[in-house]
């Protein structure tokens, strides 16, 4: 009776320990876990698996029903530039730009921060009539994770506190 009763206790006490893990999980399910990082997103922000890939990741608000959707996507690359060089990277990176947008009449501004967690980023804005697109680049070693708003409307608010928010929150994986 007595080996009965400890395994019963035994089970119980595993048994919470997984109902916790699963509580914590959920409670936690706006953090998203990659191979090369971690972010958070708000709540009212979805993933949107129809038009993520394995390695780029698409988000769009609940609440958003205009087609198309004011947008986020992450994704890791990889470059030429030490951490160290990271304004060699900004250069490169604004040089491409304005080769990109010099005819088409659209505007390329640019600043530089670290993000809540230490990290270097570096922002573009890019406008046109149609649209505005905003990247942020967390600077790595030889690496980067791009965060890069698309902008349909003038309702600009929401998406860049969302994107604040995973660039704020991103850790690097060890």
């Amino acid at each position: 009776m007595k080996k009965i009763f400890i395994i019963l206790i035994t089970c119980l006490l595993f048994t919470g320990c997984s109902l916790n893990s699963f509580v914590n999980n959920r409670k936690n399910n706006n953090t998203i876990e990659t191979s090369y990082g971690s972010y958070n997103i708000p709540s009212t922000w979805m993933y949107r698996k129809d038009h993520s890939t394995s390695s780029k990741y698409f988000f769009t608000n609940k609440n958003d029903k205009k087609n198309p959707p004011n947008n986020i996507s992450v994704e890791m690359g990889t470059n030429y530039y030490s951490e160290d060089n990271h304004n060699e990277f900004s250069d490169a990176i604004l040089r491409q730009l304005g080769y990109q947008i010099t005819d088409n009449g659209m505007k390329v501004t640019s600043s530089g921060s670290t993000t809540k967690n230490g990290y270097i980023v570096y922002t573009f804005n890019i406008e046109s009539s149609a649209q505005t697109t905003i990247q942020h680049y967390i600077i790595g070693d030889y690496k980067y994770v791009l965060v890069h708003e698309t902008i349909w409307d003038d309702n600009s608010y929401d998406i860049d506190n969302a994107a604040k928010t995973i660039v704020n929150s991103f850790k690097w994986k060890e």
